[in-house]
C-alpha cells in the first residue's frame, strides 16, 4: 500500500505554481483531480510520497504558495490495477 500526501489549493493558480515551484525544486508532484475522498475549491491537487510531506509543505510556504490543505492517503495501487480490468 503507498501512502500520499494530497495537497489541495484555494484555486488553479496556486495549484501552477506548486507544480512550477516544486519542479524548480527537483521534486516531481503529480498532479491529479481532488480525489472523491476531499473536498476543495480547486479540481486539481498535488500528489508526493508522504515521506516528503514537510519538505514540500516548507518548498511551498517559502515560495508564497497558499495552500488549503494536506491530506493523508492510502492507495492501494494493485488493487486499483485490478478493478480495471475484468475477463469473462
Amino acid at each position: 500500500m503507498a501512502v500520499y500526501a494530497v495537497i489541495t489549493f484555494q484555486n488553479t493558480h496556486f495549484a501552477l505554481k506548486a507544480k512550477r515551484v516544486l519542479e524548480k525544486s527537483g521534486k516531481m508532484p503529480e498532479m491529479i483531480p481532488v480525489p472523491r475522498e476531499f473536498s476543495s475549491n480547486c479540481g486539481f491537487c498535488c500528489k508526493v510520497p508522504w515521506q516528503e510531506k514537510e519538505e514540500v509543505e516548507k518548498i511551498l510556504i517559502d515560495n508564497q504558495v497558499d495552500l488549503d490543505r494536506i491530506y493523508r492517503w492510502e492507495k492501494d495501487d494493485e488493487a486499483e490495477k485490478k478493478k480495471k480490468f475484468r475477463f469473462i
